[in-house]
């Protein structure tokens, strides 16, 4: 019974750490579209 549990359980960090990976990447994907329209909007006022 030992044997299925030993391939279970390392999955397991494995699957909260990319989560995680994938939760920081899409805030900073998030902040950098945040800042570039930023830079857009601002470009575009001085342009008008």
């Amino acid at each position: 019974m030992s044997g299925p549990w030993q391939a279970v359980t390392p999955a397991r960090p494995d699957t909260t750490r990319s989560l995680r990976f994938l939760d920081t990447a899409g805030e900073l994907l998030a902040a950098a579209l945040t800042i570039g329209g930023g830079m857009v909007l601002t470009g575009l006022a001085t342009l008008l």
